[in-house]
């Protein structure tokens, strides 16, 4: 196998990993928004930048 090869096989994968990552925690974040259903977007981003994912009464 040469570099070029496994260079493509690298980055293919971590490329791979880095879709599937990012689509996980993307559902889990929305997923929580669905669960919480907050009133407002400023309340989301508040959540979000807090790691907030205590469930908040109305």
């Amino acid at each position: 196998m040469t570099w070029d090869i496994l260079l493509g096989t690298g980055l293919a994968i971590l490329a791979l990993g880095s879709v599937v990552f990012l689509t996980l925690w993307s559902r889990r974040i929305i997923e929580r928004i669905h669960e919480q259903k907050p009133g407002s977007l400023r309340r989301i981003q508040r959540d979000i930048l807090n790691g907030n994912s205590s469930r908040h009464g109305s």
